[in-house]
């Protein structure tokens, strides 16, 4: 069933569950967010009818966000971020909206099937929590699905607002995370420039299995990706192309999340599209890449840097992590199965040098959204950072550049704690 189709009326039940999640679609926080409200309406319905083996990544942005039957997580992060944005709106529901409900609706992180727990104050004995599809009936909404807004990306107008509402919050409390590498990426004396992936550019590589050069992204040439073969692209097409640039919400809501660090608040934090960096910012400041050379194609001025890197097989439709040199105990070759049940996605975090020998450089990026969300969670993890970063310090004491490899555990499209599979010192 696809979004914006109405569901068939079924009789009524007495299932208060579902009534609450009707109160809650008709609260402030979701009544005028259609997208978010068939997200949460289909998870929903198809926990409740006992369906929730369906609550994959994959199949709901192919059944609520209208993606086609070859849509691949790995290239459209629209399921996983909106994901973040409905996890938050309930708990601001249940915490300021309706405090006393009998149910709590969430949604565990990692995954997307709800659960739906009972107040502990309000517990009413004989009743269990649990969900049990076969023997409690399910409410059928008595409203149709209301139509997703569905988008790729975030267009450089919603960049900037998020740059503006990104300096509000930086004097907030966040998470600590290693203090030494952020110490060294964010500085006073240093402009940082955020560079979030180019989602457009990445899909229409994909499709067209042609990779686009960094100096004709650098010119703005796209003519190559974009015209047919033996044809220059329509001056239409070119227009479209270079005036709707497009990013994810999870690489936006990475900014926020680096924004908030306490080493941003008095650093050069900035973020700039890909489209809009020039070679002048990179040589001068210290740079926060998200996405392989696909989705970033800045990063293949560190490609002679690093060993490991994000690469994709077009003949199979998967992706991959190279291993340029393996040491012992390496494969060459990480691959995903992006069909299987049970398979891992990989990711990179790469601190190097900057070009210019003096600055420093993050690059981030994986196999699949698992992949890059696993390695974002793990460079903002203050445990999991500071840890790490005792065994990259060099005898000297100063902080060495590395690359690390990160595996996170898919199953059906959800993923697990990230765990490190290698990692090495850089020059």
């Amino acid at each position: 069933m696809r979004a914006g189709e109405r569901i068939k009326a079924l009789p009524e039940t007495s299932d208060d569950r579902w009534k609450l999640v009707e109160e809650i679609l008709q609260s402030p926080g979701f009544s005028k967010a259609s997208r978010l409200s068939s997200f949460f309406s289909y998870i929903c319905l198809h926990t409740l009818r006992g369906n929730s083996v369906k609550l994959n990544e994959r199949q709901i942005g192919i059944e609520v966000f209208n993606r086609a039957e070859t849509y691949n997580p790995a290239e459209d992060s629209i399921v996983r971020a909106s994901a973040r944005i409905l996890r938050s709106r309930l708990e601001h529901y249940f915490s300021s909206v309706d405090p006393r409900s009998k149910w709590i609706i969430s949604i565990p992180k990692g995954g997307y099937v709800p659960t739906f727990e009972l107040r502990p104050a309000l517990d009413v004995p004989g009743e269990s929590p649990a969900v049990t599809p076969k023997s409690q009936p399910v409410i059928p909404p008595t409203q149709g699905w209301r139509r997703a807004l569905i988008a790729t990306g975030i267009s450089v107008v919603a960049l900037l607002i998020v740059c503006s509402c990104w300096l509000l919050f930086r004097s907030h409390s966040a998470p600590l995370a290693g203090d030494r590498m952020w110490s060294e990426l964010l500085t006073p004396n240093r402009r940082t420039f955020f560079v979030p992936a180019d989602s457009a550019l990445s899909l229409l590589q994909t499709s067209q299995e042609h990779a686009l050069p960094l100096t004709s992204y650098m010119n703005h040439d796209y003519r190559a990706l974009l015209g047919q073969p033996g044809s220059e692209p329509s001056a239409e097409t070119l227009r479209r192309f270079r005036d709707h640039p497009d990013t994810s919400i999870a690489d936006l809501n990475m900014a926020f999340r680096v924004g908030r660090l306490p080493q941003a608040k008095n650093a050069q934090l900035e973020v700039r599209y890909t489209r809009y960096l020039t070679f002048g910012d990179v040589k001068s400041s210290n740079l926060i890449l998200l996405g392989g050379v696909r989705a970033n194609p800045w990063g293949q001025l560190f490609a002679d840097k690093i060993d490991y890197s994000v690469g994709n097989d077009p003949a199979k439709g998967v992706d991959f992590v190279a291993v340029r040199s393996p040491r012992d105990g390496e494969q060459a070759r990480y691959s995903v199965d992006p069909v299987a049940a049970d398979t891992y996605g990989f990711g990179i975090v790469a601190f190097t040098s900057g070009i210019d020998g003096v600055g420093h450089a993050l690059l981030l990026e994986g196999t699949s959204m698992a992949g890059t969300e696993a390695v974002c969670d793990f460079v903002l993890d203050q445990n999991a950072l500071s840890s790490f970063e005792k065994k990259v310090t060099r005898p000297d004491g100063r902080l060495g550049h590395f690359e690390l490899l990160i595996k996170a555990r898919v199953v059906q499209g959800n993923s697990s704690a990230p765990e490190i599979v290698a990692y090495r010192l850089l020059p």
